[in-house]
C-alpha cells in the first residue's frame, strides 16, 4: 500500500475476478481484519484465527459462504470476534454457528459479538460458545455514522449502500502514530512476537529512549528497536465500496468514505455499456467506479467482482476506468 508500508498483508484474497474479500494483518498481535467473507479458501487457519474483526457487506453467498472457515478457525480460541454486518446480521451468524453439534470443551472460550449496523441504530449480541451458544440477548444502540470500530491502531467507518438487499461499504484509517514496519521486520534479526505490543505502547506513551524491553531473555533499549522496527506514519485509508449502485441515495456516504484514501477497492461489476442492467441489479459500473475514484481524489483505484461475462476482456474494464481515472489497476486471476 503505497506511503503506509505498516500493513505486514493487504490481500485481495481472489482477486478481481472472484468473490470479493480484502484481508489486512498488522504484525504483532491478533489483529487482523477482514472485509466480506465469501470464498475463503486461500486464507489458511493461522490468518483466520489472527482475526479480530469480520466486516459483511450483506448476505448474499458470495460474500458470506466463508463464514463457517472462520468459525471453525476461531471456535478453540480464547477471545472476542467483532463481527460486523446489516440488518438480520445476528439472527444469520446465530443459524450458522447452531446449525453444528459442538462438542463444548471447558477450553472453548469464543464469544462472537455480533453488531446489526440499521441507519439510525446499531443492534449487538453475544453468541458464548462457554455457555454452549444460548439464544443471545439482543441490546440497542443510536449510531449517527460513520465511526463503527476502534482499536489503539485503527478506525473502521461505514456507510449504507445502494443494493437489493441491506448492504455496507467500509473504510479502514490508520490512526497517526508508531507502527511496527514490515519492511524493516524483514530486514532486521528480531522476529514479530508479544514485545512488538509492548514497544508500542511505550513508544506511543512517549517512554524514555534507553527504556528496557526484554525479547526472549535478551534487553533491548526502546530507542534501538524504534529505530529498527518501527516507523512514524501519518496514517493510511482504505475503502472498500461493493455491491451498490452509484445513486444520489448512496453517493454522500460512499465519497464519504472513499475521500483521499490510500487506495479504494470499487464494485466494478459491469462495463458502462450495461449501465441499465447494472441499474437494475444495483451494481457499478467501471466508469462509475472510476468517477467515485476522482470525486473522492484516492492516490489508487482497484477495480473489483467483474462479472463473469466478460472472462477473457477483464482489460476492456480496465481501460474504461483508466479513461477517467489513470491510476486504475485490478488483479486478473
Amino acid at each position: 500500500m503505497p506511503a503506509a508500508r505498516t500493513f505486514s498483508e493487504i490481500r485481495l484474497v481472489n482477486g478481481s475476478t472472484g468473490d470479493p474479500v480484502l484481508f489486512i494483518d498488522y504484525p504483532g498481535k491478533d489483529d487482523a481484519f477482514l472485509f466480506d467473507a465469501g470464498d475463503l479458501a486461500k486464507l489458511d487457519a493461522p490468518r483466520l484465527a489472527d482475526l479480530r474483526a469480520v466486516f459483511l457487506t450483506h448476505h448474499h453467498i458470495d460474500h458470506f459462504v466463508g463464514f463457517d472457515r472462520i468459525l471453525r478457525a476461531n471456535l478453540d480460541r480464547d477471545k472476542v470476534l467483532h463481527v460486523f454486518g446489516p440488518a438480520d446480521t445476528i439472527r444469520r451468524v446465530y443459524a450458522r454457528v447452531t446449525s453444528y453439534e459442538h462438542p463444548f470443551f471447558p477450553f472453548q472460550k469464543l464469544v462472537l459479538e455480533v453488531h446489526e449496523v440499521l441507519v439510525d441504530r446499531t443492534r449487538v449480541a453475544l453468541l458464548e460458545c462457554a455457555k454452549h451458544f444460548p439464544e443471545p440477548k439482543v441490546e440497542e444502540a443510536p449510531w449517527r455514522g460513520p465511526l463503527l470500530y476502534e482499536t489503539e491502531d485503527v478506525k473502521v467507518e461505514a456507510a449504507h449502500a445502494d443494493h437489493s438487499v441491506p448492504c455496507l461499504s467500509f473504510a479502514l484509517a490508520e490512526k497517526a502514530g508508531y507502527h511496527a514496519d514490515p519492511a524493516k521486520f524483514a530486514a532486521g534479526v528480531l522476529r514479530i512476537g508479544p514485545w512488538v505490543t509492548q514497544a508500542l505502547d511505550l513508544l506511543r506513551a512517549d517512554a524514555p529512549g534507553d527504556t528496557p524491553v526484554e525479547i526472549n531473555g535478551g534487553r533491548f533499549a526502546l530507542a534501538a528497536l524504534a529505530e529498527g522496527y518501527f516507523s512514524v506514519s501519518g496514517g493510511g485509508r482504505v475503502a472498500y465500496i461493493t455491491d451498490t449502485a452509484w445513486s444520489e441515495a448512496s453517493r454522500p456516504g460512499l465519497l464519504k468514505l472513499a475521500g483521499r484514501a490510500k487506495r479504494l477497492y470499487c464494485d466494478s461489476y459491469y462495463a458502462q455499456a450495461q449501465a441499465k442492467q447494472a441499474a437494475t441489479h444495483r451494481h457499478m459500473t467501471a466508469t462509475q467506479a472510476a468517477e467515485v475514484a476522482k470525486a473522492a481524489k484516492v492516490d489508487e483505484l482497484v477495480l473489483i467482482h467483474f462479472a463473469p461475462r466478460y472472462a477473457g476482456r477483464y482489460a476492456d474494464l480496465i481501460e474504461e476506468a483508466r479513461a477517467i481515472f489513470p491510476k486504475t489497476t485490478a488483479e486478473i486471476v
